[in-house]
């Protein structure tokens, strides 16, 4: 017995401590047409998400400069920046339960036990949060007074949505989590039409980041205050003391901790070029670096469907379908991905016609873009496999030296070169050298050969730089690129892209 069956039976005797429930490996694995629906709606939900998105990202930024300032910007996406941080003070709560009961149905959750879990993180949580804005006060009148006075309030909202939501996934109940994306989208999209409006009419000369951090934080609270009445049934109601569930309560921290952890320490890793720049330039530069990454995350919000839907579905699979599925799902994320690479272009002639004062933004664009493929991967992918095999640790040691070595090699960047995109250069070659971790320290028991996904990721990311540095012409660009991918995804996956419509 390996190492991974181990640690997958050892792990199977403390679920059945807290569920009572049966062997993981016992259960069915979810129908692929199930699995497929489950992404699919996600998958919709995450079209309002994207297009919420692009009016946040392209017309917020164009409301927010102030002449030829865009410090407001710059405030702004430093709030983001932070607040991508609360999750880290429900430390590993959350997690304990995403680990444990994942695969579970809704009936099979134990609601008396649920409403003890709930009230007590409710409770945890305003602590917290009161904590934080408590002392924020005090530097009010700062504009990062301001930023992390509401970044405490947000904490509240986030971590408690966040609570529901890990739930929603766990259950497989993908239509609250569709519909939820898709009102926050939709009231995002209302707000940032109407203060266009507002400016178009000369009712305000420019926006104030205050203004929207303020209606951020409204619609986050009108979110998470949904998914407590949605979840009434496990909130209130009859419950256990909190001190009968201590045992249970103390196992999620503990068996959490570890994977919140490694969750902050590649958080850490994918914005730590962020967090440099933020403290090493001023607000100017660094909304200019930040609005690169926003336009990224326009590509992450289409990819994101598959990696809320692939952990309760792994967690149902036996140890070796899921050795033998492991390289198809990299093909195919990989393949995915790829192709989003093509949006760069439409973006490039976006920013040039319509945002002009985020031209600079455009080189670390191009730069840390082809990144992507490399940590959608490792996201979507490779983490979900640490969880489903309860490897949380053996990610969180890779995590920690990825981080180790990213501090070095962006601040060797900045020393040497004094520019931001010498930064992002070198946060994209310290993603490639996790992946190649990542992927040998799990699969190197496995006797499968991971190199065909390799050389078509490094064909793929070669082909982009050379086609967007290169070829000036927007259009002529995208269309090279296309054809590029079509003949080497063509090449590579002919089979496994037949075999995928065959399915559908």
């Amino acid at each position: 017995m390996n190492q991974d069956e181990v640690i997958i039976n050892e792990n199977e005797k403390l679920n059945n401590e807290i569920l009572a429930s049966s062997d993981s490996n016992e259960k069915k694995p979810e129908e692929p047409k199930k699995v497929i629906k489950n992404i699919l709606k996600v998958a919709i939900s995450n079209i309002f998400t994207l297009l919420s998105g692009i009016l946040v990202g392209f017309i917020v930024p164009k409301l927010m400069t102030n002449g030829d300032s865009t410090a407001d910007y710059g405030y702004y996406k430093i709030f983001t920046l932070y607040l991508g941080y609360v999750g880290l003070f429900h430390f590993g709560f959350i997690d304990g339960i995403y680990l444990l009961y994942g695969g579970k149905s809704y009936d099979e959750l134990e609601k008396t036990r649920f409403r003890t879990y709930s009230k007590f993180f409710i409770i945890f949580q305003l602590i917290i949060s009161a904590i934080i804005t408590g002392v924020a006060l005090c530097f009010i009148n700062t504009n990062y007074g301001f930023i992390f006075v509401f970044i405490g309030i947000n904490l509240l909202a986030e971590n408690i949505t966040m609570y529901y939501q890990f739930i929603s996934q766990i259950t497989g109940r993908f239509n609250e989590l569709s519909l939820r994306n898709i009102v926050k989208s939709s009231l995002t999209i209302i707000a940032v039409i109407t203060l266009f409006i507002l400016f178009k009419t000369n009712i305000i000369n420019y926006l104030q980041f205050q203004i929207y951090i303020v209606i951020v934080s409204v619609i986050s609270f009108m979110l998470s205050c949904w998914y407590v009445i949605t979840y009434r049934e496990i909130t209130f109601g009859k419950s256990n003391k909190i001190k009968e569930e201590l045992p249970s309560i103390k196992k999620f921290f503990i068996i959490g901790l570890p994977l919140l952890i490694a969750n902050l320490v590649v958080n850490l890793i994918l914005n730590i070029d962020r967090q440099f720049v933020s403290i090493l330039y001023n607000e100017e530069i660094y909304a200019s670096y930040a609005f690169g990454y926003n336009m990224l995350n326009l590509i992450t919000t289409a990819t994101s469907a598959i990696s809320i839907v692939l952990y309760p579905t792994l967690k149902k699979l036996e140890f070796e379908r899921l050795k033998q599925n492991y390289n198809n799902f990299i093909s195919i994320i990989a393949i995915f991905v790829s192709f989003c690479l093509i949006a760069y272009f439409p973006l490039n002639f976006i920013v040039t016609t319509w945002l002009e004062k985020y031209n600079e933004s455009l080189p670390i664009f191009r730069i840390i873009m082809p990144g992507l493929v490399l940590t959608s991967a490792i996201s979507m992918i490779m983490l979900n496999y640490y969880k489903t095999l309860f490897r949380s640790k053996s990610y969180f040691i890779i995590s920690i030296i990825i981080l180790v070595l990213s501090f070095v090699a962006n601040l060797i960047a900045y020393l040497v070169f004094k520019k931001p995109i010498a930064i992002s250069i070198a946060s994209v070659i310290v993603i490639f050298v996790w992946y190649l971790l990542a992927e040998f320290v799990l699969v190197k028991d496995w006797k499968i050969n991971t190199l065909k996904n390799l050389v078509y990721i490094i064909l793929i990311i070669t082909a982009f730089y050379l086609i967007s540095f290169l070829i000036k012409n927007v259009f002529i660009g995208c269309g090279i690129y296309l054809l590029v991918y079509i003949i080497i995804t063509g090449l590579f996956y002919f089979k496994l892209i037949k075999s995928k419509f065959k399915f559908i």
